[in-house]
Order: C-alpha cells, then structure tokens, then sequence
C-alpha cells in the first residue's frame, strides 16, 4: 500500500529523542518493513541520531512558514511582557499551520495518490481531514490522548472550548479511529465517535533493539556503580511520571540499605526540583541523573537495572499507554509499576511484575525492598514480562492497522464490523 503519514504537530521534532519522535519513527519503520511505500509529512528541525536519521527516509519536512514563526515570535514577546511564559508553539499559530500542511501535502497526494491517510492526531490538527474529504481519501487516525483536556489540565489552553468542538469535530471525521488504552475508547464514545469506529492497540517495542540479552557492565563502570543493587527509572521528569514520587521512596529505602542505588534516565521540566532534593538529602554519590540518552543507548541503562520503575501517581484520568512499560518488560527487568489504566491490563501482579497502589510511598517501598530480598523472584518476574512483550511489537501493530484498513477500503464493512464485535 501507499500511504501518507501526516503529524502536524510542530511540538514532535521526528528527528529527536521524545516518546512521541521514536513512536513514529518505530511504526513506519515496521511498515515499511513489510513493504508499504510510506511517506512522512512531520516537522523536522533536528538531526540527533542515526536512528532519527534512518528515520526520514521519504520525509516531507513541514516547517512553520515564515509569517507563522512570526506571529509565533511576537506572541512569545508579547507573552513574556506580560509575565507569562505561554506555549513555545501557540494555539493560534497550531492553528494556522493546518494552511502550510495541507498545501505541501496535497502536493504529494496529487502526485502519488496514497491508499489511505494516517494521522498522529494534533491539537488543532484538521490538515488529515481536509485532505481526506477534498480527495475522497479513508482518514485513520492515531489518538494518544484527549488533547485539549490534556492541554488544558497541565499547560493552560486558549479558546479552550473552540479547541474541544474541533478536535470532537476531526474524531467524528475520521474514517478509522486507533487509540492506545481502553479508557481513550471510553472517553472518544462519550464524546460521540461511533463505537464502530474505534479500535484498540495498545504501544508497542522494538523487539531487535530492546531484548534481555544485554549486559549492563559498560553502564555500570561508566558511573562507578559496582555490583550495587539499581532501581532504575526512564522517562520524562514531569509531574504526572511519578519521579519525585520515586525519589521519596528511594530515600526511606536508602536508610536501611546504604548499598542501593537509583538511576534515573531522562529529563524534563522537574529535573532541577530533583536535583535539589537529591542535595538536601545527602545523596549525590547515591542516585545518578544520566540525563537524556539516545533511543539507541536505552537498552544498556536498562540491562543496569535490578529494578525497573513506572511510578505513575494517582491519576484521576489514566489514558496513557507508556512506553517506557514495553521497554522495562521487552529489556527482561524486574518492573514496579502503579495499578492504573492499561498498566493493570498488561502486567499481572505477582507474575510480570509488581503493582502498588498509585501515590502510595510505603506501598512502592514495599515492593522494591521486597525484589531487593528475593533474587528468585526479580528473575521470575522478568522473563515472564521479556515473554509477553513479544504480543505488544510495533510489527505486530503495524500489520493489525493495515488489515483493519484493507478491510475499510476494500468494502468490506461486515468483516469490519465483525471484528469490532470479536464475532469469528
């Protein structure tokens, strides 16, 4: 098939290091893979890794225009006279990106003219669904959270409810709807999208790159770490990835076993607040911020990990589907994880991993003191994760999208439907 990947988003460089870069990245990958003739139409400014750059391969790089990084300029000055900080990329200028998107990509759709359209959904994003309906297209659309609400609950959103009617609006549009937990299916019905529509998929690893046969000795000599035991995070510091959360507990852990040791992998917005709390407590020699690394480089931090993290804390809407979860089980560790959302769908407590109770420090502390006593149990628990990580791989994911569309376009809508309903 040939197919147009379109992201609009200028917030997701592809060429970089985010969750959302190497979640591209890795899907056209597996479907060019299984020899789809893929184009990409994302904004592409950096150039960070081989990996990014194997990457654009087919990329139709969708900048600002000059007159929208304009606009964008004078309302970050205006914004910083005001006292406020805003978004680097404003609503407005999201916004008016959809005329430069739509331009360069209907180029590409008139020349080639692609099987079906496939959209990362964007806020403000309606270029996919302008393209579909001008040239009769079947639009597939990717949704990885409620972005308005999203955007509105922890950053600030203007014209707030102009940006729920139109992204409600681009859902209602789309042809084929993929989201990555049970609850976006919950929360896109309650919003009107035809149930029919809707499917299912959670993220998903690299099998080749992430896989429990590494070993993390280079990782360990490069921080002096010895045979230490690691409890180990990777992942943005915001404030809803849980790594304070963590922090406190390393903290009472690290009381009554001065031989443990936290590597926290990433960063973000919070990692000075850790950095401070690290020096309040006394204990730079005992947790190590490696910093941002490579997608390539997070298998070796991995493989360093006795004990693998996703402390998420009490989330009152619990969409996402990390990651960082598939990496941790795919690598073979020994995961702590929050019982929340699809989190509690994909690890069963006890066999692949350890669930607490979200926000509960005693209760994570438990957990880990419980893996750092019992070394049978941390190895048990991680080949049976490395096992079930083989059904979540972005091939897999990649080949369930393309038969779902090849049933859309092919006019079959008794099989799509069936399926929807699970009927053989």
């Amino acid at each position: 098939m040939r197919i147009l990947y379109l992201c609009t988003d200028p917030g997701i460089d592809l060429m970089s290091q985010g969750g959302g870069s190497i979640h591209i990245r890795a899907f056209v990958s597996a479907l060019r893979h299984l020899n789809h003739e893929v184009t990409v139409t994302c904004h592409a400014a950096s150039n960070e890794s081989t990996d990014a750059r194997n990457g654009s391969r087919d990329l139709l790089p969708l900048r600002l225009g000059e007159w929208n990084r304009a606009l964008a300029s004078s309302i970050r000055g205006a914004n910083r006279l005001a006292g406020s900080r805003g978004r680097y990329h404003p609503d407005l200028v999201r916004g008016l990106h959809n005329l430069t998107a739509f331009r360069l990509a209907a180029r590409h759709v008139r020349a080639h003219r692609p099987n079906f359209i496939y959209e990362r959904n964007s806020l403000w994003g309606m270029t996919g669904l302008w393209l579909a309906r001008k040239y009769s297209l079947p639009l597939v659309l990717e949704v990885n959270a409620p972005l308005a609400y999203e955007q509105k609950q922890y950053r600030g959103l203007t014209f707030s409810s102009l940006a729920e009617w139109t992204e409600r609006m681009i859902w209602c549009g789309a042809d084929l709807i993929v989201v990555v937990s049970e609850s976006l299916r919950r929360h896109l019905q309650e919003a009107g999208v035809r149930p029919e529509r809707i499917r299912v998929l959670p993220n998903a690893v690299d099998a080749n790159l992430f896989h429990n046969r590494l070993d993390g000795e280079p990782v360990r000599k490069r921080f002096h770490l010895g045979s230490r035991f690691v409890v180990g995070f990777l992942g943005t510091f915001k404030q809803w990835h849980g790594a304070d959360l963590l922090m406190e507990a390393f903290q009472r852990l690290h009381q009554g076993d001065p031989d443990m040791h936290l590597l926290l992998v990433g960063d973000g917005p919070l990692r000075e607040s850790l950095q401070e709390k690290i020096r309040q407590a006394g204990l730079e020699h005992e947790v190590t911020l490696a910093g941002k690394v490579t997608h390539q480089e997070v298998p070796l931090y991995l493989a360093t990990m006795d004990v693998a993290v996703a402390p998420y804390p009490d989330l009152s809407k619990f969409y996402f589907s990390p990651l960082k979860l598939f990496e941790y089980m795919a690598a073979g560790r020994a995961i702590v994880a929050s019982r929340l959302g699809q989190i509690a769908e994909v690890i069963v407590d006890g066999e692949s991993g350890l669930m607490f109770k979200p926000g509960d420090v005693e209760d994570l502390v438990r957990c880990i003191r419980r893996l750092r006593e019992d070394s049978r149990l941390r190895l048990a628990l991680g080949k049976q994760a490395s096992m079930t990580s083989r059904s979540y791989t972005w091939s897999k994911n990649a080949s369930q999208v393309v038969a779902w569309v090849e049933a859309l376009v092919g006019g079959d809508q008794q099989l799509f439907l069936r399926e929807e309903r699970g009927v053989a």
